[in-house]
């Protein structure tokens, strides 16, 4: 093996060292500073690498595998202002505790603050969006520099899991020649010599404990849980690994007679679990609104995404509400009376192990909630027979995935009409519910598919339009990516707003963004399949379609320019009709 100069072995340990450590997939931007790293990538055979031109949409195509996979994946990009377009996504990856690690290229000291092209200040780039943050700083050949270089990757990857999840990043200078020659000293040939025997030994190896909940507080709550007429279990949207807590949440709807709300991301809509799905509008329906309030609320994770129940829940006084978290304080409306940390299904599971298992029928709090759920979902049923609607997309959209798919739902309408329309969801369901942005959908979307398995991409037209450029990441992920474009032609939301309420007609233009812009052409750009969907059977079709040639498909559903909230009101007016309710 012919000896390379320092810069390019400093390079390949690190690249190395993050290998070894778990790291199997590097995300790159073209660039030139970053090439020592491009190359010492490309030589690791653990290392995929996967080419995102834009940087911008290469940090949420990261942060997608990161979702899906639950491990770190590594961005990596040239100096100057290219690391500053993965701010949105580590924004989002902090606020969903998401693991991501960064590598910043950058230049030497000596060009820092002197007009040198593409040289920003990189040192903290992302400030407190990071839980950490290391500067390699330039190669060096002493011992001490390339062993500290192998515990800072190793320290690195450790960081971004341990104690909190999120994004980590390191900023690495180096001189030129950046490419690879022969190493010219003694020195440099003795440091190639100490890096071949680091590689050898491997970085240290960081042992993750066990989070586990406090004792006390689950010997407070089973004994509250145990005393408790009227339960009440929220999950908002949550990791895919809250998908192991169904067990236990079972166990506990049975023992304790509580009532489970389900968030459609909350990784607990599946169809062997008793829960109620329909709660964004039976918590302004009469079964709720006349009916006795809950007198116990222990929300599993993040809160739901509905503001309805968000509402309800504030109008109820005295309500005792617990909040059971493994990372984060999360309680946006500052009602919850006591933490308990610990990954939900922990917390269930020590739950369940403290309250008596004993047989019982469904208590009359569960009947009066699982007969409004009924009535409801016939509601729901109704209003989407007839013309292609939203709720109708959505629906052939849900119960079109094959087992085990993916739905990746987008922000805005979509997540909401998600968890309106699709009762049960069996399979993973993935959003960014962080920051809760529209920023790279389509690149967080490619990023999930690339590792493995279908995903299916649920989102509106203008977020699809503030991403297009993600389509470029879609290429990668090939047929396992399928995007849905629900086309109202323009952001509909706003009109549900108190704003659309408001009478500012004319200047809602500025909120909707209404276009008369066609996909199709945009498909053609990027090589995806297209399909375009005017009603049901067109969208079955389109969805049951066989990709050509191993392609992502696009398909675009052509929709009635309304909003959810119209929608909201007649299911909840059906329902009260059906109750012979006056509203």
């Amino acid at each position: 093996m012919s000896a390379l100069d320092l810069q390019s072995e400093w390079a390949g340990l690190l690249m190395d060292s993050l290998a070894k450590s778990g790291l199997r997939d590097v995300v790159v931007s073209p660039g030139s500073r970053s090439t020592p790293f491009v190359l010492a990538a490309t030589r690791q055979p653990e290392l995929r690498c996967w080419d995102v031109i834009d940087e911008r949409s290469a940090a949420f195509f990261a942060l997608g595998q990161a979702r899906a996979s639950g491990r770190p994946s590594l961005l990596l990009c040239t100096s100057g202002t290219a690391g500053a377009h993965y701010l949105p996504a580590l924004a989002e990856a902090a606020l969903s505790f998401t693991p991501v690690l960064v590598l910043t290229a950058d230049r030497p000291l000596e060009l820092q603050g002197c007009g040198a092209p593409q040289t920003v200040d990189q040192v903290k780039l992302y400030g407190d969006h990071v839980r950490g943050f290391f500067d390699v700083g330039l190669p060096e050949a002493l011992p001490a520099a390339l062993r500290a270089l192998r515990r800072t990757a190793a320290q690195a990857i450790h960081l971004s899991r341990w104690p909190t999840p999120g994004p980590v990043h390191l900023n690495a200078r180096a001189r030129k020649p950046l490419e690879s020659r022969p190493a010219a000293e003694e020195q440099e040939r003795e440091a190639a010599e100490l890096i071949r025997t680091l590689e050898g030994a491997g970085p240290p190896k960081a042992h993750l404990p066990e989070l586990l909940p406090s004792r006390e507080a689950l010997d407070r709550l089973a004994q509250r849980l145990a005393d408790a007429q009227r339960p009440l279990l929220i999950a908002g949207p949550g990791p895919l690994a809250q998908a192991d807590a169904r067990p236990a949440v079972e166990q506990l709807l049975r023992r304790t007679g509580a009532v489970l709300l389900r968030d459609a991301a909350s990784q607990l809509r599946a169809r062997g679990l008793q829960g109620i799905d329909a709660f964004d509008v039976l918590v302004e329906a009469p079964p709720c609104r006349a009916g006795p309030a809950p007198d116990l609320v222990i929300q599993l994770g993040a809160p739901p995404t509905s503001g309805a129940l968000s509402a309800y829940l504030a109008g109820q006084a005295g309500l005792e509400r617990w909040v059971a978290t493994a990372h984060g304080w999360i309680d946006p409306d500052s009602f919850a009376g006591e933490l308990v940390v610990g990954a939900p299904a922990a917390v269930a599971v020590g739950l369940v192990e403290r309250l008596a298992d004993r047989p019982r029928a469904p208590s009359p709090w569960q009947r009066r909630w699982q007969g409004a759920e009924e009535l409801a979902q016939r509601a729901i049923d109704e209003f989407l027979v007839g013309d292609l609607s939203e709720g109708a997309a959505v629906r052939v959209v849900g119960g079109a995935l094959e087992p085990g798919a993916t739905l990746f739902a987008g922000n805005s309408l979509a997540i909401r009409e998600v968890d309106l329309f699709c009762r049960h969801l069996d399979g993973p369901v993935l959003c960014q519910r962080g920051a809760n942005g529209i920023d790279g959908l389509i690149s967080g979307a490619a990023g999930a598919a690339s590792t493995g398995g279908r995903v299916t991409l649920l989102l509106g037209d203008v977020s699809f339009l503030h991403d297009v450029g993600g389509l470029w990441a879609a290429r990668l992920a090939g047929a396992a990516l399928t995007v849905v474009v629900l086309q109202n032609h323009g952001g509909r939301i706003f009109e549900d707003l108190p704003l659309g309420r408001s009478g500012a007609a004319d200047a809602m233009g500025h909120f909707t963004t209404p276009h008369d812009l066609g996909l199709a052409p945009a498909a053609s750009l990027y090589g995806l399949d297209y399909h375009r969907a005017r009603t049901a059977g067109h969208l079955r079709a389109a969805l049951a379609a066989a990709p050509e040639r191993e392609r992502a498909r696009l398909v675009e559903v052509e929709l009635p320019r309304v909003g959810l909230e119209p929608v909201r009101r007649r299911i909840i007016d059906r329902i009260a009709g059906e109750l012979g309710v006056e509203r």
